[in-house]
């Protein structure tokens, strides 16, 4: 007999399931240890995964790499790293919490600024008064630069010297934007921190009008009950129209989606069909229909809206995207902001305790009461609208004078029919690069078990 040679170069080698024997003898115990992981991740692919036919032959599988690895090498080109796996247990990393786009000074190729995008409430740079809108122009008395810039992500105490965007009026009688020092702040030292899923909201009074607003970060079970809580809040204020700011949310839990929806449609649309979900043919038994259901709305109240306006970003995505295709034909639905990112699948979590990792992979596709789902490059705003590129218009979310907030209810009462465009012509943009907090939430769209 010729003895099947078994390659030991581990990183090299393919190793097939059949071949965990050698001469009669059982290799098993010593090799699932290296294998193990990724053999889990194959089995749970090859049932549930939405597009299982372009998973390559065991065969052709080396079953000793990494997991993320070994699951990238599996994937569907039409799969845009919405599966996932990870260890199970996750906790977010030391930060100061707040997001920054870094930008050259003029007149200076080697010094920055940074323009603070986004605050976290209850983190270090929100205890320091640190606020959207701001720039940090120095930190602990040295200017912004190449070597220093990583110091504004975490670590110690930092002296933060704060400017304020204005205009002014130069020699020639013309406006130009400036950047002006107005204070110091003391950042505490860095610390995990959690972003909050409602982290601002709002009733905006203009004569018969009463408008509605909510950030909403990430569609998340845990934040239902703040979420039925508010929508009392919004119908004791009679809202005419509403505004939901989805522009930093990537996605979350499918029943959130539902729910919102419930709380947001004419009220003699609840029970209607809401969505179709469609899995792959060896879980055609999972196919279901998902409809309005007046049923989750205990403890909360429907809007009766006919129409609503969403605030977008690059970031909205999946979950986001679904409520916005599936109220589109119950609603008028009017986009401001940017371009969606496009995802029309949803994902399900596979916890294996063993190896203590989880396998989020893509099991179905997602489809509105008209069963269509054409949004695979995104969502076009309606409103075109870049929030950083007015610099006077970068302000706390929920400010009125906020960019894409300020669009809103300029269409809404009417004196906004189009976002004006606006000169930079005073302050060239020159952006760097942008950097965020490492948030913990799930993105993507979240489908639990039947």
């Amino acid at each position: 007999m010729r003895r099947r040679n078994i390659q030991l170069s581990l990183l090299l080698g393919v190793l097939t399931l059949t071949g965990l024997s050698s001469c009669g003898v059982d290799r098993w115990p010593e090799y699932y240890p290296l294998t193990g992981r990724d053999l889990w991740i194959d089995s749970v692919m090859r049932q549930e995964y939405l597009w299982f036919e372009s998973i390559p032959s065991s065969k052709k599988l080396n079953y000793f790499l990494e997991p993320k690895t070994f699951l990238k090498g599996i994937l569907s080109p039409l799969d845009k790293n919405y599966s996932t796996v990870d260890t199970l247990y996750i906790t977010p990393p030391p930060s100061y919490g707040f997001d920054y786009t870094l930008e050259r000074m003029q007149d200076n190729d080697t010094a920055y600024i940074a323009l603070v995008s986004y605050v976290i409430p209850n983190s270090p740079a929100a205890e320091s008064g640190l606020q959207r809108g701001e720039w940090i122009m120095m930190i602990n008395g040295d200017y912004l630069t190449r070597k220093n810039e990583t110091l504004l992500t975490k670590g110690e105490s930092r002296e933060l010297l704060i400017g304020k965007y204005t205009t002014i009026e130069n020699e020639e009688g013309e406006k130009a934007g400036v950047i002006q020092s107005n204070r110091t702040v003391t950042l505490p030292a860095s610390r995990p921190v959690e972003d909050d899923v409602i982290p601002a909201y709002n009733v905006y009074k203009n004569g018969n009008l009463s408008v509605g607003y909510l950030v909403y970060n990430n569609f998340n079970t845990e934040s239902n009950s703040q979420l039925l809580q508010l929508s009392q809040f919004y119908k004791e204020h009679n809202v005419t129209d509403f505004i939901l700011d989805l522009r930093y949310n990537a996605g979350g839990e499918m029943e959130c989606v539902q729910l919102l929806a419930d709380i947001l449609v004419p009220a003699d649309k609840l029970g209607s069909p809401f969505a179709s979900l469609k899995y792959n043919q060896k879980q055609e038994a999972k196919n279901r229909e998902l409809t309005l259901n007046p049923q989750l709305l205990q403890g909360g109240s429907n809007l009766n809206l006919p129409k609503v306006y969403i605030l977008t970003g690059t970031a909205t995505a999946a979950a986001s995207e679904m409520l916005i295709n599936c109220l589109k034909p119950y609603m008028t639905v009017v986009l401001i902001g940017s371009t969606t990112k496009g995802e029309t699948v949803a994902t399900e979590s596979f916890p294996n305790n063993k190896f203590l990792w989880i396998l989020r992979t893509v099991v179905c596709e997602v489809f509105n009461s008209e069963y269509e789902a054409d949004y695979a490059k995104g969502f076009a705003p309606d409103y075109a609208v870049n929030e950083l590129s007015d610099r006077a218009k970068v302000l706390p979310l929920g400010d009125p004078n906020e960019a894409l907030l300020n669009t809103a209810l300029g269409i809404i009462n009417g004196s906004t029919v189009l976002p004006e465009s606006k000169s930079e012509t005073n302050m060239k943009r020159t952006e760097v690069k942008s950097v965020k907090v490492k948030r913990t939430f799930r993105n993507g769209l979240i489908v639990k078990k039947p």
